[in-house]
């Protein structure tokens, strides 16, 4: 007798489940996707113990015919899909008519609706069995209610971890599908508690604000960007706002949430340099494309992705993000709590009286050496010579002097006839006071003071130029002695593997003897005061770099070798060191982070000043 036989349906469906059904978001996930694509702009969804004890979804979408209803619960049963053909360019969130199948296999399921036109009804089933199929009467939508989930299939329930973590998937399902749909109206109730609440007015940085507060949400940049296949926009964060996962980088593709790691990375290497080791940023980007270019059938989750014309997209993301932070001043400003209603207070600016006061200073104004003794930290030239030599003009467009409390005008080159200032300023005009412990630069201007550290702003100079000349050709160093070097006999192995890479890069190196190596020439761009020292590090890299890369080789020397060759703390200098340095830090691609990601500049506003000197009392 053979012992092959088909299973069950009910086993069947039970096994299925399994693929769909892997715990309570899974539930919350699918029924809220079939929701979106009924086309629902009021969700509702009530969790009880962390969805184990029941979930509840409502929503004012179009509903079920009364006509489909025997087909709800049969497997492979759809309306979102027709021909094969149609699994190349899939539009809805689901396509499978697997999830309410899977979900009442392992579970009590209460399903009501209604749609336009149509009889209103209910059902029940529990286990893949009907159990009643009554007419049911109150408004247009679907309201579906799972209870007692893996009532039947105790060995699922063994999976499960604690409430505490499975409260948190369903909070984190929900967050994505309200960035992803702004326009509609999402609400999360846990035990008759609200969570959240957003109002589908289709502004995403409401969304941002209501989700992760008003630091992320006030600290959020606008970006977008195009190429003949894709479409990328939505927010991203400042860097000085980090998480310590990547689980904040929120993406989705035609308002589909997906997972991604290249994506993902491409994101992390626009921040490169930007934000400390071990530490992420937070975006909420959404790409749109034609659906022939990606396969979402790839898992029964429908996170994971897979995409055609993959670099183009990878391109267009890193250079999205990256374009979004440089064309942004990125200097942080010191926070400070505000009373709640103090925005409401604050009196409005008199733009009339100002200006007047403006031109009242204009009329009378005369040089202020001879009405203001020279500071100790002044600089003995005139605005004139300054102007003509330091490539740090005053943005600010409106020309206007700062107004002391003394009455008399400040002394800013408002009044002195100014270069043309370039399309994107770096840093703002910023004149340097002094120094404080050797280590950070004090400078001010009318917006407040700042602190430039010293090591941290040389580290992005010298990094970024290294990173440039790194791998340029050029006729490097000779030496009339050559630098021997030794290694133990482990090193040797992969030194000898890797010389071909260290002669590309650069350097004239051969082995003269059994752990002895020889550099006759080294590339120009290493200036340290000690280069045998670095040649030595750079050998000691690249033989320990298992799959060795000119990109990450690149970025890895470049920071190791400005960190060495910078200004430490403690350090002093004199007002002209500090105002090349500051011009240097100016012609910078981003001046506001080292390469480690630490601030190079912070910003301290007039207003804080005076709060701390109890000068404003709100």
């Amino acid at each position: 007798m053979g012992q092959i036989h088909v299973l069950p349906a009910h086993i069947q469906n039970k096994i299925a489940a399994g693929e769909v059904v892997e715990r309570p978001s899974s539930i919350v996930k699918e029924i809220t996707e079939n929701s979106l694509d009924a086309g629902a702009t009021v969700i509702e969804v009530f969790i009880k113990n962390s969805g184990m004890e029941s979930i509840k979804v409502v929503d004012n979408g179009r509903g079920i015919d009364y006509e489909d209803r025997s087909l709800i619960f049969e497997r492979h049963a759809t309306s979102k899909l027709d021909t094969a053909y149609e699994l190349f360019e899939i539009r809805s969130l689901g396509f499978r008519g697997e999830a309410l199948a899977s979900i009442g296999a392992v579970a009590k399921v209460s399903l009501q609706s209604m749609s336009e036109g149509s009889t209103p009804f209910k059902m029940v089933i529990s286990g893949g069995d009907y159990e009643t199929d009554t007419v049911w009467h109150e408004r247009p939508g679907t309201i579906i209610e799972i209870e007692d989930l893996f009532f039947n299939t105790p060995a699922r329930l063994k999976y499960i971890k604690n409430l505490r973590t499975e409260a948190g998937k369903i909070i984190d399902i929900m967050q994505r599908m309200a960035l992803n749909n702004p326009d509609v109206s999402f609400r999360l109730v846990f035990d008759g508690k609200d969570r959240f609440k957003t109002t589908g007015s289709g502004n995403l940085k409401e969304v941002i604000n209501i989700l992760y507060g008003i630091q992320v949400s006030s600290n959020a940049i606008p970006v977008s960007g195009t190429s003949p296949d894709y479409t990328i926009d939505g927010f991203i964060v400042r860097p000085e706002v980090t998480r310590s996962n990547r689980n904040y980088i929120n993406l989705s593709i035609n308002n589909r949430h997906v997972r991604h790691f290249k994506l993902s990375q491409s994101i992390i290497n626009a921040y490169h340099t930007l934000q400390p080791k071990d530490k992420y940023p937070l975006v909420f980007l959404n790409i749109t494309m034609d659906p022939k270019l990606i396969d979402v059938n790839v898992h029964p989750s429908k996170i994971e992705v897979k995409l055609s014309k993959e670099a183009e997209l990878l391109k267009l993301m890193e250079d999205t993000v990256k374009n979004g932070l440089m064309e942004t001043q990125l200097i942080p400003e010191v926070e400070h709590k505000k009373p709640k209603q103090e925005q409401f207070d604050q009196p409005a600016i008199d733009f009339t009286k100002r200006e007047e006061q403006i031109r009242e200073h204009i009329d009378t104004y005369e040089p202020p050496a001879k009405h203001m003794p020279q500071t100790p930290f002044r600089q003995e030239k005139s605005m004139e010579d300054l102007q003509s030599k330091q490539p740090y003009t005053n943005p600010f467009k409106q020309n206007t002097p700062v107004q002391k409390e003394t009455g008399k005008p400040a002394d800013i080159p408002a009044f002195v006839e100014q270069e043309p200032l370039p399309e994107k300023q770096k840093l703002p005009y910023l004149e340097i006071i002094g120094q404080l412990h050797g280590t950070y630069i004090i400078m001010q201007n009318e917006t407040g003071m700042y602190l430039m550290d010293q090591h941290a702003a040389q580290e992005r100079i010298k990094y970024e130029y290294i990173y440039k000349n790194i791998i340029k050709e050029d006729d490097g160093i000779p030496l009339l002695i050559p630098y021997t070097f030794e290694f133990s006999f482990d090193d040797v192995i992969t030194i000898d593997e890797k010389l071909s890479e260290l002669q590309s890069l650069g350097f004239d190196i051969e082995k003269s003897g059994m752990k002895q190596y020889t550099v006759s020439r080294y590339p120009s761009w290493i200036k340290a005061q000690n280069p045998e020292e670095d040649i030595n590090d750079l050998i000691d890299f690249i033989s320990h770099t298992d799959h060795f890369d000119v990109k990450k080789y690149r970025e890895e020397m470049s920071i190791m070798m400005s960190c060495k060759q910078s200004i430490k703390a403690n350090h002093y200098l004199d007002k002209n060191q500090m105002t090349a340095l500051l011009e240097e830090l100016g012609k910078c691609q981003s001046p506001y982070t080292c390469p480690h990601g630490r601030p190079v500049i912070i910003h301290m506003t007039t207003y804080e000043i005076e709060r701390m000197f109890n000068r404003i009392m709100k």
